[in-house]
């Protein structure tokens, strides 16, 4: 069964059939193999593997996004940004930063960070002599923002198959993320003096302070759902209905700037995404299933602790593993195909499984922004209009950047499970 599921798998790949539908044909072909199992077995396993109450956070969640970026959020978030932060030399370059974390702590979503920052920055940091590939290789590695700090979706994907609490890693994003926007900040404006880009006008605190009241509305989102998770008052899930709801009343009533008309396509966006994910999560369900049966897991635990019994030296080849695999891979698929494996490990090593969770999801933020095809590159190149060539060669010191911060939270485990321990 073994050789046939993987063999499938493979050619799948190598005909550019999609992840989903290539781990649902090769989950298929596995069992035909073997004689023994009913095909009844597909279906009931793909219905069993999404019947949870915590993944309805995830088209949830990614209504919510879609709602506050239609809805004004996002281009108000940046003028936030721009007066905070616009003044310094290569000051544009920091506000498409700081705006991507911003709309990160909305949308859950690195691709959705990257079309909704992007399509407002990247036009003006042209406009005021950037390079185009360099301001796509800002609002790239940004992006990738939208996957660490909470709300994540990919949070809750790990959440959910590793069996970790959901709301410890939401609250567990918040510090690696701040660390992370911080690295890609001070980056910028190295960059940025290096290459000799301008500084905005100075803002006045009057202005800035009309800007954060502007853009009030949206900063409270992130700040009600962390809140009443770390309350108690919510579940996650319970919070993703709750910001969808804050959402519409925000963008209709508020800021007005999202009409009854404009309530269909962003609901029809939302539901072609989240589909996607589901049906991924649906097809590995059976797929991981057939990896127990032929103890995966296991063989994969043994061959990898009989390399070392050092702790950190395992969570290094786990570290290279992501990131390489981030490079060609979609990170749910990533999550669903490897998570199952090295998480026994983990545990056996005594590794917390809140911080594994954080170096997870960073590691395959990083792979997001990582050529050939990280999703947030393709995201920001459609936008830009660069090649992923001109753009991958300017991205190169903001994945340095983050590397270093994945590593720094590889060895210090108390950057992320502080605020849980704390909280919890």
């Amino acid at each position: 069964m073994l050789t046939v599921l993987l063999t499938v798998l493979v050619v799948c790949f190598m005909i550019n059939i999609p992840i989903g539908f290539a781990m649902g044909l090769a989950a298929l072909a596995s069992l035909l193999a073997s004689g023994m199992m009913p095909i009844e077995m597909l279906p009931q396993r793909m219905v069993a593997g999404i019947n949870s109450f915590p993944l309805l956070a995830i088209p949830l969640f990614m209504m919510a996004g879609s709602i506050m970026e239609r809805g004004g959020i996002s281009k108000r978030i940046v003028g936030l940004a721009s007066a905070l932060v616009g003044h310094f030399k290569g000051g544009l370059a920091a506000v498409s930063v700081m705006a991507c974390t911003f709309f990160a702590s909305i949308s859950g979503s690195a691709p959705g960070t990257a079309a909704a920052v992007g399509e407002l920055t990247i036009p003006e940091m042209v406009k005021r002599g950037y390079s185009r590939p360099y301001a796509s290789s800002v609002v790239a590695s940004a992006s990738c923002l939208g996957v660490v700090i909470p709300p994540s979706i990919t949070f809750i994907l790990f959440g959910i198959v590793a069996d970790v609490s959901i709301g410890q890693l939401f609250v567990a994003g918040i510090l690696p993320g701040a660390m992370l926007a911080g690295a890609l900040i001070a980056v910028s404006i190295i960059r940025s003096h290096q290459l000799g880009y301008p500084a905005e006008q100075k803002q006045s605190w009057r202005q800035r302070w009309k800007k954060l009241l502007d853009s009030s509305w949206g900063i409270l989102m992130p700040i009600i759902i962390l809140g009443g998770i770390m309350t108690g008052v919510f579940t996650p899930t319970e919070s993703a209905g709750i910001a969808v709801v804050y959402g519409l009343f925000v963008s209709i009533f508020i800021y007005k700037e999202l009409g009854w008309k404009d309530i269909t396509p962003v609901f029809y966006k939302a539901s072609l995404n989240s589909a996607m994910i589901v049906l991924l999560i649906a097809v590995a369900s059976p797929f991981g299933w057939i990896m127990t049966i032929e103890q995966v897991p296991q063989m994969a635990s043994s061959t990898i602790l009989g390399l070392s019994t050092n702790t950190y030296i395992i969570l290094m080849l786990m570290i290279l593993m992501y990131l390489i695999l981030g490079t060609f891979m979609e990170t749910g698929a990533i999550i669903l195909l490897v998570v199952p494996i090295f998480t026994p490990i983990a545990q056996q090593l005594g590794i917390d499984m809140v911080h594994f969770g954080v170096i997870t999801v960073v590691a395959l933020a990083i792979g997001m922004a990582t050529p050939p095809v990280g999703i947030t590159l393709f995201a920001t190149c459609s936008i830009s209009g660069v090649s992923i060539g001109q753009l991958s060669r300017m991205i190169i010191p903001f994945l340095a950047a983050l590397i270093g911060c994945l590593l720094l939270l590889a060895f210090v485990p108390a950057i992320s499970t502080f605020l849980p321990q704390l909280v919890f």
